[in-house]
């Protein structure tokens, strides 16, 4: 019995106690320190490379500048390596806002209907059609982003509702160059486990969705962000491009000025960890330059107090 006893001690109550010396600290420290610093500087070398193209306030490039409106502008691109993605970026727009995050009913997202009193405590303020934007109100827009014409009784229940359908960003951008169109491919933009799953259209969705919840550019927009300066990807280039001066033309629908804000194009290629990420190059560098100042600290530190620096006092 007292050798059971024993051996089950010894397997769930015997524990590894290290004691670590100022010699094992010191490299542990230089060791981690090391391997930080030159993650830092790879991932600092793969940001140079990956070439990247923001155009600012891009809506004011048109003169006068108007909204619903179609407008072109061209633009001198150097050239880049395939697959360049395209983003649309916003400035000074809280999608994180406790509000505006919870106003969505993620039930009629999934393509269910949804009562009332449930519209009321998901969608809150935006729970009819007659709460939508005007232009909501008359289209249904389709997967591949067609709008088509469909008037909506004002009031219904918005389908999708809240806060975050309502404000979805609505627009559309051709790249050309010498009036030979570079193809925007719009599929694939959104996380593979949110088509058809956590986004779904309605079996009748032309007549009760003012848009189908598996349009990827609703998905990508309902996917909110955790800053109030964000982008999110519109489409892919999957050919390279070559130097030269490109027209942009885009259908001019969100207006920024509702938000004190701003709305920027961006072109990006990617490397290994994604876009350009200074932050987490710089990151690396700065633990691992913090993990050798601590391992030089505890040098000093030894080299002044001699052998007796760390040992056990009697």
């Amino acid at each position: 019995m007292s050798d059971s006893k024993g051996f089950l001690h010894w397997l769930f109550f015997k524990k590894w106690h290290p004691v670590p010396s100022v010699g094992s600290t010191i490299a542990l420290f230089s060791i981690i320190g090391v391997i930080f610093v030159a993650l830092g500087i790879v991932i600092t070398v793969i940001n140079n490379n990956i070439q990247e193209v923001t155009i600012y306030k891009y809506d004011q490039k048109c003169s006068p500048v108007e909204y619903n409106k179609q407008c072109s502008f061209t633009y001198k691109l150097d050239q880049m390596k395939a697959p360049i993605y395209f983003y649309y970026e916003l400035e000074n727009f809280y999608q994180n806002h406790r509000r505006y995050v919870k106003s969505k009913s993620s039930t009629q997202l999934s393509g269910e209907e949804i009562s009332l009193s449930d519209a009321e405590k998901y969608c809150e303020p935006i729970i009819f059609n007659k709460d939508l934007e005007q232009w909501q109100q008359a289209v249904y827009i389709t997967e591949n982003n067609e709008q088509v014409p469909k008037q909506r009784k004002p009031d219904d229940i918005a389908s999708p509702c809240g806060l975050v359908a309502k404000s979805f960003f609505n627009d559309t951008y051709e790249l050309s160059l010498s009036e030979k169109n570079i193809e925007l491919n719009q599929t694939g933009i959104s996380w593979p486990n949110d088509k058809g799953k956590k986004y779904k259209r309605a079996s009748d969705s032309e007549s009760t969705q003012w848009i189908d919840p598996e349009n990827e550019h609703f998905i990508v927009w309902m996917r909110t962000a955790g800053l109030p300066t964000f982008r999110k990807l519109w489409g892919r280039i999957e050919q390279d491009i070559e130097e030269g001066e490109y027209t942009i033309k885009f259908q001019n629908n969100y207006n920024p000025q509702m938000f004190a804000g701003a709305k920027n194009i961006v072109l990006s290629t990617s490397g290994p960890f994604g876009g350009k990420n200074l932050f987490l190059s710089i990151a690396f560098i700065v633990v691992g330059v913090i993990q050798l100042l601590i391992a030089l600290a505890f040098l000093i530190k030894k080299i002044r107090a001699g052998p007796s620096f760390g040992q056990k006092n009697e």
